[in-house]
């Protein structure tokens, strides 16, 4: 990627990703497709790197309905192929 590069990223989906997207609350839902768009523009600025064994995992904690939930998207950046892949949506209380 080049500093001027304003193309936009894929966001895909993980089996678990999609798995949680369809069971997620609808405002739940709403905050996730919103996140998935502001990922497509920029992928590293939104979440924070998780300390996991394989490395590049991301963690974003969401906005549901205007206020911090407990609502995280776990996603990791594949830099070659420009692509972000939504790993898992984890809900809280």
């Amino acid at each position: 990627m080049t500093a001027g590069d304003t193309s936009s990223w894929f966001v895909v989906y993980s089996d678990t990703g999609r798995a949680a997207l369809a069971t997620a609350t609808p405002q739940e839902r709403g905050a996730v497709l919103k996140f998935e768009a502001q990922l497509a523009d920029t992928p590293h600025r939104l979440g924070e790197l998780y300390p996991d064994r394989v490395g590049g995992l991301y963690t974003a904690l969401l906005d549901v309905d205007g206020r911090p939930a407990w609502t995280s998207v776990l996603y990791r950046i594949d830099e070659a192929r420009r692509e972000v892949l939504i790993v898992a949506l984890v809900s809280g209380p």
